[in-house]
């Protein structure tokens, strides 16, 4: 189907929050965000002892829904998804519900199994992080999912009836919680689980939470460390140190937990449920750690609506820089991929081997990213560069090779890049200085060799400190010969070695 860049709105009715995004799409099936809202409706906590949720209980979530849908109407959306989950599906008068929500408001609300809704946020992960195996775990205020994946495929999932704000109404005290309560909700998760033995058959791999208590959770542990980038998609936390959440906030007074920095005030009660059943799903899997992802549910429909027939994003990071490149500056993206290709050829020629798969990625996006900040000022383009893949939460990438792929985008090795990796030590390696200053110099000299069209491809030998590059060219370089004069400096610098270069005609044939 062709479109012209059209909007779609996706409405995520959950058991906490009833949240908005819209997103614009090109023809190509590029996308962005271009608005976001939510409201935190809390449906799990007006669910009846028999199980019913009754009419003037949904009040604030059918006035939330129908300003969601003038927005929407606002930005002239072509479809408007909205998805119920747990709140709703396990209420004894769902139908009602449904029934009572789509009149009220003109939407029309699917209501997501505990399955779909646990392979939507499968989706929403595979498209936004680059691991190839794990535990997906979706905290919600009305249920918990639970999807082990391995080579990006979904092999079992399971929906639990438990959730944060649901359980916090169950277990949880006037103000702190007893020890009791808390092994309570801890065994429930551990029953819920029995029998269930693809659980335990996979151990030692990232558990990876969704939701918005890992969001608070990572904000939590952030501020703690004082942690140097203020971005939670992607970040990890050690068992150890979600040991010593889970041992510490069930004990403070409500009062204390609303001072705990990085705990939103909204969350200071349902985060107690919520890190006690991701810590018991932790240890009954095995994990090795756990991993943010600030991508979920609206991904996943998003992704489903986009691509049914093949849903799984092959590579994060190329999707994630491919709809950047869509809506971003017009520069010519054979340019950047030649860029790209030179890199990995200097970078192989000088270390002997291809790279590794991080060093696949950084060269990639710093490759294919460093002019993104014509977007701002061109005459300081690769600054503002720099602070988008920094601030972005480019999908696919780690922290430490976020930081990397700045650097090396805005290579200067006197000042900014000394600068930028000396504020970033609690993320980076010891060895990641030189390291740094080796990637970005390779950036240098291969916008130098692309400066023109001249030069349609290269071959390159390494031989004791000598780099031989051979330019295949199509008209005199000179253009590009004057840019290597300074890359050249940076690379010996850097590498240590002396760059020498000679040329041939491309064929005419």
């Amino acid at each position: 189907m062709t479109r012209t860049n059209e909007t779609l709105g996706i409405i995520d009715i959950g058991s906490n929050s009833i949240r908005l995004v819209i997103y614009e799409l090109d023809q190509d099936e590029a996308y962005r965000i271009i608005h976001e809202d939510k409201y935190a409706a809390r449906l799990s906590s007006v669910v009846e002892s028999d199980g019913t949720i009754l009419r003037h209980s949904l009040d604030k979530a059918i006035t939330i829904l129908s300003q969601f849908k003038a927005t929407c109407e606002a930005y002239q959306t072509k479809l408007i998804r909205a998805a119920a989950t747990a709140a709703i599906r396990n209420a004894s008068n769902v139908l009602e519900i449904i029934e009572w929500l789509e009149t009220e408001t003109g939407l029309t609300i699917e209501c997501v199994s505990g399955d779909r809704e646990a392979y939507y946020g499968f989706l929403g992960v595979t498209q936004s992080i680059d691991l190839a195996d794990g535990y997906v775990v979706d905290i919600g205020g009305g249920s918990t999912e639970i999807t082990v994946f391995r080579d990006r495929k979904r092999l079992h999932s399971i929906s639990l009836p438990i959730g944060a704000v649901n359980s916090h109404a169950r277990y949880g005290g006037e103000d702190q919680w007893t020890e009791e309560n808390a092994n309570a909700l801890c065994n429930e998760v551990t029953e819920a689980l029995r029998g269930q033995d693809w659980i335990r058959e996979h151990p030692g791999l990232p558990l990876i939470g969704l939701g918005g208590t890992m969001r608070t959770l990572a904000k939590v542990e952030q501020k703690r460390t004082q942690y140097s980038l203020p971005v939670s998609h992607h970040y990890e936390i050690s068992e150890e140190a979600m040991e010593n959440i889970a041992r510490s906030l069930p004990h403070l007074t409500s009062a204390q937990r609303k001072k705990v920095p990085g705990l939103a005030k909204d969350r200071a009660d349902i985060i107690v449920p919520g890190v006690l059943i991701l810590r018991t799903v932790f240890q009954i899997i095995q994990g090795d750690r756990y991993v943010v992802s600030g991508a979920g549910l609206r991904d996943g429909l998003l992704r489903d609506y986009m691509a049914g027939g093949q849903p799984v994003v092959p590579d994060a990071l190329k999707d994630s820089i491919r709809n950047f490149i869509h809506f971003g500056p017009p520069i010519p993206e054979k340019r950047l991929q030649r860029i790209h290709q030179d890199m990995v050829t200097l970078y192989t020629a000088l270390q002997g081997t291809p790279p590794d798969q991080a060093d696949a990625r950084i060269l990639y996006a710093s490759s294919m990213l460093h002019m993104a900040g014509k977007q701002i000022n061109y005459f300081r383009y690769t600054q503002h560069s720099a602070y988008w893949i920094m601030n972005s939460s480019i999908y696919g990438l780690s922290h430490r090779e976020t930081i990397l792929s700045a650097s090396a985008a805005d290579y200067h090795p006197k000042k900014r890049t000394p600068q930028l990796l000396n504020k970033h030590r609690d993320i980076l390696k010891n060895s990641d200085e030189r390291h740094a200053h080796r990637l970005g110099s390779l950036l240098r000299v291969a916008e130098a060799i692309n400066r023109s069209e001249s030069i349609s491809a290269i071959e390159a030998t390494k031989e004791n400190d000598s780099l031989k590059v051979q330019f295949t060219c199509t008209a005199e370089p000179l253009l590009e010969l004057d840019g290597l004069e300074e890359a050249v400096k940076d690379l010996k610098e850097a590498w240590g070695v002396t760059l020498t270069h000679s040329i041939q005609q491309a064929s005419k044939g």
